[in-house]
C-alpha cells in the first residue's frame, strides 16, 4: 500500500527485513493480592514470558518497563534490571500512561532494528489497588491536571472523561445505553477469561443505574485497579529459530503514535480528539498495508467506556457518531463484526495500562484463547491511550510475517 506519510515506507521496509515478532508472553494473578510489591509482580511476569518462549533469562539482552504508580524510584528499568538479575545492554522506560504498553512494542522493535538488543523483555507490574492511599491516588490525579489552571477546579480523571462523553452526547445525541453496552460486552467476555476481576453478568441497566461518578459516566462506565503484571518478548523470527522458540511467532506489522492535548484546557473540540487517534491509526494502517476492514479482533484501550466510542470511530472502524449503536447492537461480541477486548478490558479484566490488551492479541493470534477464540484471528489492531484521550500509540500484529 502506497503512502504520502513521511518514512511510512521506510518502516516497512524496516519491519519486513527484520521480521520483528513477539515470542512470549505472561500475565500474573490479577485482583487484590496484599503483600506482594511492583517488583515481585514485574518479577513473576518476567519468569512467566521467558518460560513462555522457551528461553533462559541470559537470553534476554535487552528491557522496557513502563512506570510504578506505587514505587518512588527515579531510574525504573535499571532498578528492575538489578532485582530480577539482568545486565540488558539495551534498557529503557517508557511512560506516556496508557499509551505506555503499545508503545514498548515499538520501542523494542526499534533497538532491535538498530542492532542495540536481539531479545528485548517487555514488562509491567504493579500493586496500584493495595499499594497506594487515596491520598496517593489524588496526588496522581493532580500530576495530570495543570496543577495552576485545572487541578484546583477540582478536574479530575473521571472528570475529564466525563467533559468528553457529554460533548459526544451533544453532537451525535448518544445515550447512556450505548456506553453501557461497552461494559456489557466487556464483562460478557472477562467471564471467559481465568484471572479476570470481575466476572459477574452485568446489565446495561445495572450500568445505567449504577452510581454517578462524574455525569454521565457511572461506576462501571470506568475501569477498575488492580495488582497484577504483564510481560512479553520481542525479538527477530531469526533469532527465534536460533533460541529453539517453539511458541507460534506474532508479527508486527506496523506502528504509529498520535498526540492531541496535555491539558483538558487546551482541547478545541472532539475534532482534535479523533485527529490524534486517527493519526495513530493512520501510521500504523499504512506501515501494515492494510485498513480497518481488515482487522479480525481489535484491542481498544478502555480506561472508560466513552473511550471506545472516541477509539473506534478515530480508527476508522465506524463513522462518527455510530459506535454507540454499533456497540448496543452487539457487534462488539466475539463471533460478531468486530470481537473487541475479548479477554475483559481494563473495565472487566484487569487495569495494567494497555499490558493484557498485548498479550491477549498475542494469545488470539497463535489461536491459545479457547473459549473466547476468535476464529480464523489473522489480524490484530492494539491501541493505547494516554491522559485524558491526550497521547495515542498503535500498532497491527499478524499471523504470518508482513508481506
Amino acid at each position: 500500500m502506497a503512502s504520502s506519510i513521511p518514512g511510512i515506507e521506510d518502516a516497512r521496509e524496516i519491519l519486513k527485513k527484520h521480521k520483528i515478532v513477539i515470542a512470549g508472553i505472561g500475565e500474573t494473578e490479577q485482583g487484590k493480592i496484599p503483600n506482594k510489591s511492583s517488583f515481585q509482580f514485574l518479577s513473576e511476569a518476567s519468569k512467566l514470558a521467558i518460560e513462555d518462549a522457551g528461553i533462559k533469562k541470559d537470553d534476554v539482552d535487552g528491557l522496557v518497563t513502563a512506570f510504578s504508580l506505587v514505587e518512588q524510584t527515579f531510574m525504573h528499568c535499571t532498578t528492575f534490571a538489578d532485582y530480577f538479575g539482568l545486565r540488558p545492554r539495551y534498557f529503557s522506560s517508557v511512560a506516556i500512561g496508557g499509551a505506555t504498553a503499545v508503545w514498548m512494542v515499538a520501542e523494542a522493535a526499534m533497538a532491535i532494528a538498530a542492532g542495540q538488543a536481539e531479545v528485548v523483555l517487555c514488562v509491567r507490574g504493579d500493586n496500584t489497588l493495595s499499594g497506594i492511599s487515596s491520598s496517593g491516588m489524588v496526588a496522581l490525579i493532580r500530576e495530570m491536571c495543570h496543577a495552576e489552571f485545572e487541578f484546583p477546579y477540582g478536574l479530575t480523571t473521571p472528570g475529564g472523561y466525563a467533559l468528553a462523553a457529554q460533548r459526544y452526547f451533544h453532537e451525535y445525541n448518544a445515550r447512556q445505553e450505548h456506553l453501557a453496552a461497552v461494559a456489557v460486552t466487556m464483562r460478557k467476555h472477562a467471564s471467559l477469561k481465568p484471572n479476570a476481576m470481575n466476572k459477574e453478568p452485568l446489565t446495561i441497566d445495572e450500568v445505567v443505574n449504577s452510581r454517578i461518578i462524574a455525569a454521565p459516566l457511572h461506576k462501571y462506565d470506568c475501569s477498575i485497579i488492580s495488582d497484577g503484571g504483564a510481560a512479553f518478548i520481542v525479538t527477530t523470527e531469526k533469532k527465534a529459530k536460533a533460541l529453539g522458540i517453539k511458541k507460534p511467532l506474532v508479527y508486527l506489522w506496523g506502528m504509529g503514535e498520535g498526540y492531541s492535548h496535555q491539558y483538558f484546557t487546551s482541547l478545541a473540540d472532539l475534532n482534535q480528539i479523533y485527529n490524534a487517534i486517527g493519526s495513530s491509526g493512520e501510521r500504523a494502517f499504512k506501515t501494515a498495508g492494510v485498513g480497518p476492514k481488515d482487522v479480525d479482533v481489535a484491542f481498544l484501550y478502555d480506561c472508560f467506556t466513552i473511550t471506545v466510542l472516541l477509539e473506534l470511530e478515530g480508527l476508522g472502524f465506524v463513522p462518527k457518531g455510530e459506535a454507540g449503536p454499533f456497540a448496543l447492537e452487539g457487534r462488539l461480541e466475539i463471533g460478531k463484526d468486530l470481537p473487541l477486548n475479548t479477554h475483559g478490558g481494563l473495565l472487566s479484566q484487569a487495569h495494567l495500562g494497555a499490558m493484557h490488551h498485548v498479550v491477549e492479541a498475542t494469545t488470539q493470534l497463535r489461536g491459545e484463547a479457547g473459549p473466547r477464540q476468535v476464529k480464523d484471528a489473522e489480524v490484530a489492531l492494539v491501541h493505547g491511550n494516554g491522559g485524558i484521550v491526550s497521547a495515542h500509540s498503535t500498532i497491527v500484529l499478524g499471523k504470518e510475517p508482513i508481506s
